[in-house]
């Protein structure tokens, strides 16, 4: 990679390639930080889309908290919860490049509709196997892999439709309140769905969840459908694959991007999956505990999305990024090494602030750097290294049940951190990103 000392140089890379719609060139006006914070949200269609992602954002996480809970109750197995994590990203690594180009080839309104109605059948058969004492460990690890199918085309498209309602002039602001939307629910969510266990029992939280998706149903259809998208009939979706995977394959700003995310997708994220094992053997803290644990991760990533919110345009996010990521490995460290709950939620509050502001900056930049027809495509590979995130997860479970999740956690953490050190001393580059 000894071409990559000048990669901002490459013309493909400049924000201005694709110029965003002439209504979307205009500056919103110094008013404030108020108004910096929201500006996106002044769009009508963004305004929609956002309130609509809240309830989306709602029930993954009342479903994280609930499927998990559920899951170890009925097995006592750290590996049971990675293979129920793991039933999702088989199907978005073999088809979210799929997902990719079809989001480019079709109005996105319509395919997020399709695909959050898939999202409803599934919570919709669970919640009523788990209403009538009939579901099994099976059930679960198949509604994730048939869940896997609705992300796979879902992601690439949510991602590539916020920059089809904002352009470019605003999507530093749309994907930090994008994120912002999803830490909220990060926050409020789990301890919810912690102490509604308790109160109306799993059953009751999955019928929350079932009306959650019925909710971002009905306000995505209040969005227009957009133009419809024309497209080469001569071009098969196989050449749309390809022209995608040779851009990245010749762009280092993207493909060193991708990379970077990655890595803490496979080794640090799966933390999230061993929450029940920490709050119900390492704290002994039961359901209320989990709810605090995930709650403080959220109330850090809001706070990091909040503020990334805040500015509409800065200079070295390249350099933030990274400073994100170590922030984000030396705290998931220092969780994994607690003695007590609130140290552990602590903990976890500030590396929320660095992984919320470590993935902001790195959607917004593969986002920035890409020509706008190819949004789809890019923002798919960069959805299938998420879903490559179960694989992860069930290698962490493994280390689990073989070494304890404190220590797994914690080496997650440790490659994370030497990770980052190593493109930050190695790849000064990187730093340099606009």
């Amino acid at each position: 990679m000894s071409d990559l000392h000048l990669p901002l140089e490459d013309p493909n890379l400049r924000n201005d390639t694709i110029p965003p719609p002439e209504d979307k060139q205009k500056p919103a006006r110094k008013t404030g930080i108020r108004i910096a914070a929201f500006s996106s949200l002044k769009n009508r269609n963004f305004r929609r889309f956002w309130f609509g992602m809240i309830f989306f954002y709602n029930a993954m996480q009342m479903g994280m908290v609930a499927r998990g809970w559920l899951v170890y109750t009925l097995t006592d197995s750290a590996m049971a919860l990675g293979l129920v994590s793991a039933g999702w990203g088989l199907p978005m690594v073999l088809f979210a490049l799929h997902g990719g180009v079809i989001a480019d080839r079709f109005r996105k309104r319509n395919l997020m509709l399709i695909t959050q109605a898939g999202l409803f059948f599934v919570s919709l058969v669970l919640a009523t196997l788990i209403q009538i004492q009939q579901i099994a460990l099976w059930h679960l690890v198949a509604g994730s892999v048939l869940s896997g199918f609705s992300l796979a085309l879902g992601l690439p498209t949510r991602q590539a439709f916020v920059m089809e309602l904002v352009g470019k002039t605003d999507l530093l602001n749309a994907v930090a309140l994008n994120a912002m939307a999803m830490n909220i629910c990060r926050i409020v969510s789990p301890a919810l769905a912690g102490i509604l266990i308790k109160f109306i029992g799993i059953p009751g939280v999955y019928w929350l969840i079932v009306t959650s998706y019925v909710l971002n149903i009905f306000i995505i259809t209040l969005i227009p459908a957009g133009d419809r998208i024309e497209t080469k009939k001569d071009i098969s979706i196989s050449d749309d694959l390809k022209e995608g995977l040779r851009y990245v394959r010749k762009s280092p700003v993207i493909m060193t991007l991708l990379l970077l995310a990655f890595i803490p997708i496979l080794v640090a994220m799966p933390y999230q999956m061993l929450m029940p094992v920490f709050a119900k053997t390492v704290f002994q803290a039961g359901e209320t505990g989990l709810g605090l644990l995930m709650s403080g991760v959220g109330i850090g990533a809001l706070t990091g999305s909040l503020t990334l919110s805040m500015v509409r345009d800065f200079q070295h996010k390249g350099l933030l990024m990274l400073l994100a990521g170590l922030v984000f490995g030396v705290f998931l460290v220092l969780f994994s090494q607690a003695g007590s709950l609130y140290l552990a939620c602590l903990f976890l509050l500030l590396g929320g602030i660095g992984s919320s502001m470590f993935f902001t900056l790195t959607n917004t930049l593969i986002m920035e750097n890409t020509p706008e027809k190819l949004t789809g495509r890019i923002m798919s590979i960069y959805m299938m290294t998420w879903g490559l995130m179960p694989l992860g997860t069930l290698m962490a479970g493994a280390l689990a049940e073989s070494f304890g999740a404190p220590l797994t956690v914690s080496g997650g953490g440790t490659v994370l951190i030497a990770v980052v050190l190593a493109v930050f001393i190695f790849q000064p580059w990187v730093r340099k990103i606009k």
